[in-house]
């Protein structure tokens, strides 16, 4: 018999009771293709990444300045940003270009999304104090990409395409928020824009410093 204060339990109770225990347990949800990490690259895209930019580091400072001076060449007006008085800084100018592929070499190492959030953040933001969007931050992103691909045309892979294709986004998603941001309310900097196409249709060259 049961004693007082103890409750009894039946033998069908105690089976299902163990029954939760003991197998077939539940099997965990199948995921199909790759797997990716927090950020959204997959394991082979991180290889392919940093393979590529091992090569990538012997020549940087080449590869950096004809990335940045194509780039400058296309859209002419960015170049304004390098000028001293009345000449172009091409110290400054050549400097720029290597920090913005060893920037893209540093993300590539990133694994912490918190840090590579901030990483992004924090260039876009300094590139805004300097009034430069972070759309043309974001095609300089494709022609160092493109470039990259050409420069290791007998190395590339589509796992290295997708994995540098992925860097881009990562940088025009940062575009998508900005834009947002603009959207929502009336912003200095979508003014000081328009200033500033108002001075380029009227011959000026925009974006003095």
């Amino acid at each position: 018999m049961a004693t007082a204060g103890n409750t009894s339990k039946t033998p069908s109770a105690i089976s299902v009771h163990f029954s939760q225990l003991i197998y077939p347990k539940p099997l965990p949800t199948l995921q199909l293709g790759p797997v990716k990490d927090e950020l959204g690259f997959t394991l082979s895209e991180r290889l392919a990444l940093r393979q590529a930019w091992n090569l990538i580091r012997s020549r940087e400072r080449r590869i950096g300045q004809d990335v940045f001076l194509a780039f400058l060449n296309e859209w002419y007006w960015s170049i304004y940003k390098f000028r001293k008085g009345k000449e172009i800084n091409l110290t400054h100018l050549h400097g720029h270009a290597l920090t913005f592929i060893r920037f893209m070499g540093a993300l590539i190492d990133e694994q912490d999304p918190i840090m590579f959030q901030l990483m992004l953040n924090d260039n876009n933001q300094t590139h805004s104090r300097c009034q430069v969007r972070a759309e043309y931050i974001g095609l300089l992103a494709q022609a160092l990409t493109n470039y990259v691909l050409k420069e290791l045309d007998k190395v590339s892979s589509p796992t290295l395409e997708r994995g540098l294709q992925r860097l881009v986004e990562k940088f025009r998603s940062y575009q998508e928020i900005e834009v947002d941001k603009n959207k929502s309310g009336y912003n200095r900097g979508v003014s000081k824009s328009n200033f500033s196409l108002q001075r380029t249709t009227n011959g000026a060259p925009p974006y003095e410093v």
